[in-house]
């Protein structure tokens, strides 16, 4: 009884990895290189309130739903993205930065501040990127009257995976009170719903919280902050669990047992000896084990996960191109 016992106490304690569990997350550093020759979308105009919308270029898979495209959302901080132009109803939200920004060029008929996008790659794998260059925090100029800090950040869509990665560039947050409005850091999150009418977001809305050189992923309905301010050429990598290169999934795979102790066992339905990345991800999307390896002649592979900890485990599974997902038990 106690195997049985124990998925019931932490399916009642995580329910949301249960049953929202749409990317996991991780981070990485790479050089931060601006986008050359992109499209302008402020076109030279000093910005404050940006009333932009922009096609993104494909139909990219949010959630359990596909956006194509993007507008900026009438909160008022240049930084949110939706899926609606609309003021009310319900809206999709994407926040690489949380911040109020604004032109660093404000009060002048110069723009400093850069906004632009660009869609790279054949159809079927491409890319769509949009920059913030060189913007400005509308909060030091509410409460400091000046424009000298400033972020530089991109977001990615990938059309092949689903996949969003954050770049952020060189910054300077001489007030960082300021900047993010006496709050710890400002707010990096994706939304899959928001009700504009009832203020409310979904709770399976996707929040960093804590330190921004690792931060935890966690699902909530309610506001949360990074502890601090990303360093430049960080890269936040949210990969998207239900998505994969060209939409097949391998036959169903025998994993067992489940729950699991020591080794888990992986046996593929269609004997297939090449290559196979065996990923793990724990509650908070974070990947806690990856490899690449290849079944023996019976397409059987034994997965060591002693060193885990007790939980529920994301096992994903990619072979050529396509992709299983799981989940287990770790006692």
């Amino acid at each position: 009884m106690r195997p049985i016992i124990l998925i019931i106490s932490i399916i009642i304690i995580f329910p949301n990895f249960l049953f929202s569990q749409y990317y996991s997350f991780s981070v990485s550093n790479g050089a931060y290189t601006e986008l050359e020759n992109p499209i302008s979308l402020n076109n030279g105009q000093v910005w404050n309130v940006l009333e932009l919308g922009f096609p993104i270029g494909f139909n990219f898979p949010y959630f359990n739903s596909v956006v194509d495209s993007l507008f900026f959302f009438q909160d008022g901080s240049s930084s949110t993205l939706s899926s609606s132009i609309e003021e009310g109803g319900i809206h999709q939200l994407f926040m690489p930065f949380g911040a109020a920004l604004v032109d660093r060029g404000y009060g002048t008929s110069v723009s400093q501040s850069p906004l632009s996008y660009k869609l790279i790659g054949l159809p079927g794998s491409r890319v769509f990127k949009i920059e913030w260059k060189n913007a400005g925090l509308y909060g030091e100029l509410q409460f400091n009257g000046t424009t000298s800090d400033y972020v530089n950040f991109q977001m990615w869509l990938y059309e092949i995976s689903g996949n969003i990665e954050i770049h952020y560039g060189p910054s300077l947050f001489n007030y960082p009170q300021f900047d993010f409005t006496f709050e710890s850091g400002p707010v990096v999150s994706f939304v899959p719903t928001y009700d504009w009418d009832q203020d409310l977001f979904s709770p399976n809305s996707l929040w960093l919280t804590g330190n921004p050189i690792n931060p935890e992923m966690i699902a909530s309905e309610d506001i949360h902050f990074l502890g601090g301010i990303m360093s430049p050429n960080t890269i936040y990598n949210y990969n998207n669990l239900l998505v994969n290169a060209v939409n097949e999934v391998i036959n169903v795979p025998v994993v067992y047992p489940n729950p699991v102790s020591d080794r888990l066992n992986l046996r593929l339905n269609s004997i297939n000896t090449s290559p196979v990345t065996i990923i793990i991800c724990d509650i908070t999307g974070h990947n806690v084990y990856n490899t690449s390896t290849n079944p023996n002649q019976e397409g059987e592979i034994q997965i060591p996960v002693s060193d885990l900890n007790t939980g529920i485990f994301q096992l994903i599974i990619i072979q050529e191109l396509k992709t299983y997902t799981s989940r287990f038990v770790k006692l």
